[in-house]
């Protein structure tokens, strides 16, 4: 059966990985650690994520087992919002400390406010460092 994607179904697809990438940043885990458990690779749990694709009942089952919370939940376009209050920042992510990145900052000028809200980069910038 082919599916339509229309604009709601897109717009679901976007939802449901919102909700996924909102309750694997709560709990401060990698990708992999979903990837793992499902058996599936990164690879699917970024398209899962990103909207691209959207997982079977039977994963979206065992996606809210992984994270502890119901497949409703997950599927709730309300979700996130209900899980967080007005001012409160998540429990499970860091503080940025910007002199630790002050090497980057022809790339990310002072205050730009870039690398602050850009966890990739962050994650990027802190492989670097650690290599040397």
């Amino acid at each position: 059966m082919k599916v339509i994607k229309d604009q709601k179904y897109t717009s679901f697809c976007q939802m449901l990985g919102g909700n996924m990438r909102y309750c694997r940043l709560k709990l401060g885990m990698p990708q992999k650690s979903l990837a793992y458990f499902l058996d599936v690779s990164h690879q699917n749990v970024q398209k899962y994520e990103a909207g691209d694709i959207v997982p079977s009942a039977y994963r979206l089952k065992q996606i809210a087992k992984f994270y502890k919370v119901t497949m409703n939940d997950l599927v709730d376009p309300t979700f996130i919002h209900r899980s967080t209050k007005s001012n409160e920042v998540l429990d499970a992510a860091p503080g940025f400390d910007a002199t630790r990145y002050e090497q980057f900052d022809d790339e990310y000028p002072p205050g730009s406010g870039a690398l602050e809200n850009d966890p990739k980069m962050q994650a990027t910038y802190d492989a670097i460092l650690e290599d040397k």
